[in-house]
């Protein structure tokens, strides 16, 4: 018989006594609702009681001395994020100052919670790092600040970001600094510079060039960040960039000049043939922006670059474009691109390109391979089989028992596909298939245990 069924009517009918005697009760067993519960009674407390409690949180979290692996960090994390929280609900409205205090203190658990956390997910340093924006907002929120010693405090902190989480303190810190303080943080950054420079010691050139361009970001300043980047030897790296904030300050020539002038990796070039493309259009040089549009597109076989070209084609050029696009696409070096293209643009070009060239498709790809054998199985089932065969193979010549359900499903794909099937095109039929799979994966038992229970009963047990 199940159980009932507990509504909020049913709990609320026990009355505020029992309710709260059954969650003190219950807390002892549950860490989290403990800590949740101690939160709450101190945020009816007002003034310095309020403040000393959570105090009282962070230093408790400071004395922990357990481990937290990847499965618990989680658990570091949501004990970490009920304090911060608490801190920016409760007492910030209240006094702003006195929560800037306790988030500077909660901030630097940076070493305690990383040198005893397994944070692989991230999910602590996302707190930390949520944190550090708490902290810029809480102290703009004060009225009486000093921005110089603030940026004192600021350049202590971003210095010492042993753990990669304080790295957004100077953006966070925007509002706070002002220009008086950025002004002064700027000074501490390039006097430190200056005596790593005289000691020859590069070891936080990059850190201290990062810090320049916040600051240049924070005042708006594009010059002042190519500066930056120029101090911390990534200017060329960084052309994307800079490219971006030169457009948004209207300096168009410019940015086209440092693009045409850019020599980048082939995985960047998207990204600038993109930027060119950008500046071309508000420059009102339109076909020069479409022949840009084009030359990226016969490229990557980037289905949005095509999209953006054909619709600022007019409509009667528009279908032999598509036909162009298709040829490209067929004899393109870039089988995988080609195949996800031409799925979306011309199925029968998609499916002659796996038939001709099945057997140099990597079945490791699967997540280009899947959605081209779901759009060719509707009208060319032989190609799509082909994949699904082929994405089989590749999970099964390793022996990859945690994709075994992904084979399975692929195969029962197949099997769909295949009873309807006369002519294999000179591919092997399913059922030679079948023998193969059979043949020559028969010792793998867990899979075909798996195959069984998807109704699958093939020669292999």
């Amino acid at each position: 018989m199940p159980e009932p069924e507990v509504s909020v009517e049913d709990v609320e009918a026990l009355g505020a006594r029992r309710l709260a005697e059954i969650l003190v009760e219950h807390s002892w067993q549950d860490a989290g609702l403990r800590q949740t519960l101690r939160l709450a009674v101190a945020s009816r407390a007002t003034g310095d009681r309020l403040v000393q409690s959570l105090a009282l949180e962070i230093d408790r979290i400071r004395s922990d001395d357990r481990f937290f692996d990847w499965r618990t960090s989680r658990t570091l994390a949501s004990e970490l994020d009920r304090i911060r929280d608490a801190i920016v609900h409760n007492v910030q409205p209240r006094d702003p100052k006195a929560a800037a205090s306790l988030l500077d203190r909660f901030i630097r658990l940076d070493r305690n919670v990383f040198e005893r956390a397994d944070d692989s997910d991230g999910q602590i340093g996302g707190v930390m790092q949520q944190a550090v924006g708490d902290f810029g907002r809480a102290w703009a929120a004060v009225p009486d600040r000093d921005p110089v010693q603030l940026a004192h405090e600021v350049a202590a902190i971003f210095l010492k970001d042993s753990y990669g989480v304080h790295g957004g303190i100077i953006r966070a810190f925007k509002d706070a600094l002002g220009s008086v303080g950025l002004d002064a943080l700027e000074r501490l950054l390039r006097r430190d510079l200056a005596h790593r420079a005289e000691a020859h010691d590069g070891s936080k050139d990059w850190a201290l060039g990062r810090g320049l361009k916040d600051i240049a970001d924070a005042r708006g300043d594009v010059d002042a960040f190519i500066a930056a980047q120029r101090v911390a030897g990534t200017e060329d790296a960084a052309i994307a960039a800079i490219c971006e904030r030169l457009i948004a300050a209207g300096r168009l020539e410019e940015t086209l000049g440092r693009l045409e002038r850019a020599v980048v990796p082939a995985h960047k070039l998207r990204e600038l043939e993109d930027l060119r493309v950008q500046v071309l259009d508000l420059l009102g040089r339109a076909d020069e922006a479409q022949a840009a549009r084009w030359a990226a597109f016969r490229r990557t076989l980037a289905k949005p670059t095509l999209d953006a070209y054909l619709s600022r084609l007019p409509q009667e050029e528009r279908g032999q474009a598509r036909r162009k696009a298709v040829d490209i696409a067929t004899d393109h070096a870039e089988l995988y691109a080609a195949m996800s293209l031409l799925a979306g643009l011309d199925l029968d070009a998609a499916a002659g390109l796996v038939l001709t060239r099945i057997e140099s498709i990597n079945g490791d790809l699967y997540t280009t391979l899947r959605p081209v054998a779901k759009a060719l199985s509707g009208r060319h089932p032989v190609a799509a089989i082909l994949l699904y065969r082929r994405m089989t193979d590749a999970v099964l010549a390793r022996a990859q028992s945690t994709y075994y359900e992904h084979a399975v499903r692929d195969l029962v794909a197949a099997e769909h596909l295949a009873a309807n099937i006369k002519d294999w095109i000179g591919h092997p039929s399913q059922e030679l298939y079948r023998q193969h799979l059979a043949a020559k994966h028969r010792q793998k038992r867990s899979f075909w245990d798996r195959m069984s229970a998807a109704g699958l009963k093939w020669v292999g047990r």
